[in-house]
């Protein structure tokens, strides 16, 4: 959901600078480029392709039900752009919380990385909260939606979906947190 991409965006590029702290703090220009690229080659190929997944599979509940145009994105250059901006709005995102947490960091304020990433999570609750009808009843376009042709959120294959690209999104950022921590 674009609801909570933004948040999710944010919480890997902390992450991400988090694990990477110790070449921040080395203000080695090589080290902060290897970052910088290793921030975006993790959300083109772990992050972008989440919100992708879905704006394919089920557009109208990927885009919070708002839109009747995305039922309709074949067959027009323009809609179709819409898949660029998903992808460039996720990269973008990804690198802005590696910023903010890089700058944190450079300016001996860790724990508000930290922090950040524990508000961020909450706020993913409070999403999810506020937007229950929306999270919970799915609906793969925005005319089913508006007709009422929901299903539960637990239902497969839309449950099964959801479960594996959180295992993806969470692993992934574990295991590049980690690696990036050994990183000197």
């Amino acid at each position: 959901m674009l609801a909570l991409d933004i948040p999710v965006c944010l919480v890997a590029g902390l992450g991400l600078s988090a694990g990477g702290k110790d070449l921040i703090r080395s203000e080695d220009k090589e080290k902060n480029t290897f970052l910088k690229v290793v921030t975006l080659m993790y959300a083109a190929i772990f992050i972008a392709p989440i919100p992708m997944y879905f704006f394919l599979g089920w557009p109208g509940w990927e885009c919070n039900f708002m839109w009747s145009w995305v039922d309709n994105v074949k067959d027009n250059p323009l809609k179709a752009a819409f898949a660029f901006a998903l992808v460039g709005f996720a990269v973008g995102i990804t690198y802005l919380g590696m910023v903010i947490g890089r700058s944190l960091i450079k300016k001996g304020k860790d724990k508000w990385v930290y922090i950040g990433i524990i508000a961020l999570v909450i706020l993913m609750g409070i999403i999810v909260l506020l937007m229950w009808d929306t999270t919970f009843k799915v609906a793969p376009t925005y005319a089913d939606w508006k007709a009422g042709k929901t299903y539960s959120f637990w239902t497969h294959p839309f449950v099964t979906g959801w479960a594996l690209t959180t295992i993806y999104y969470w692993g992934s950022l574990a295991a590049f947190y980690f690696w990036l921590r050994k990183k000197k």
